[in-house]
């Protein structure tokens, strides 16, 4: 297993309901190849330096886990499938 650091930016608007379970369908999937979910950091709001995709502030979460590199594409695949999800960045640590 390999740890990743994935930094997710939401849409600002979100209530906190959507939020968890956009993190909640996160965890499902690693959870579901094996992986696991070691950490979770709220970041919160913050003002974005342009605009992405019409949105001025976006509301960042950083997740540590440890999966399988195999999964990784798949993983990314599914997050760019969240409407909720401006941008993320997946980074082996």
């Amino acid at each position: 297993m390999q740890t990743y650091e994935v930094m997710i930016l939401y849409k600002p608007l979100l209530l906190e309901d959507i939020k968890k379970n956009t993190t909640s369908q996160i965890e499902k999937f690693v959870s579901s190849k094996g992986g696991s979910i070691k950490e979770v950091d709220n970041l919160g709001k913050r003002l974005l330096a342009y605009p992405i995709k019409k949105f001025e502030e976006g509301h960042y979460i950083e997740y540590s886990m440890n999966i399988e590199p195999s999964h990784i594409n798949e993983f990314e695949r599914e997050l760019s499938l969240l409407d909720n999800v401006l941008r993320f960045l997946v980074i082996k640590k």
